[in-house]
């Protein structure tokens, strides 16, 4: 005989389950829209062992070197407004990389041959204010160096 109590137990567990995953759906679908007119777009390239950074609307490419000897970086750098939104762009030369930038919550493989998008707001921070940039994915010798900042203009 059918006990009431694990007919109506089983269908609140349905029920349940059944809103998370129509919830999860809208907020991912959410997530990975981009926005229509984000303040500033930025390609990103990564290669063994730098991060190359390539701002169209200035027709300008610069490559961020790591120094671990001062533990900072030369050469280029992601450069922002406070409060700007940000579309990168991501790919890579050579292997798989991964664009992240922790205290952000950011993260992007950078896969050769496709070009995966984000959009993010920088912080309300002052200016000069640098955060860090790292690949995540093992990728050769020198991963521990493929490292740059974003710097908070």
């Amino acid at each position: 005989m059918v006990n009431r109590l694990e007919v109506a137990w089983t269908l609140v567990t349905v029920a349940l389950i059944a809103g998370v995953a129509a919830y999860s759906t809208v907020l991912l679908y959410h997530i990975d829209t981009l926005p229509a007119h984000p303040d500033e777009y930025v390609n990103v390239v990564g290669q063994q062992w730098s991060w190359q950074f390539c701002y169209p609307a200035n027709h300008t490419c610069l490559t961020a070197n790591y120094d671990p000897a001062t533990g900072g970086s030369t050469g280029g750098a992601l450069w922002a407004a406070p409060g700007s939104t940000v579309q990168i762009n991501v790919t890579s030369t050579d292997v798989i990389h991964s664009f992240n930038i922790p205290a952000l919550g950011i993260r992007l493989d950078a896969i050769p041959g496709r070009t995966n998008s984000i959009a993010f707001t920088i912080p309300h921070v002052p200016p000069g204010t640098e955060f860090l940039i790292q690949c995540t994915e093992f990728c050769g010798t020198f991963h521990g160096t493929m490292r740059a900042y974003l710097v908070v203009t």
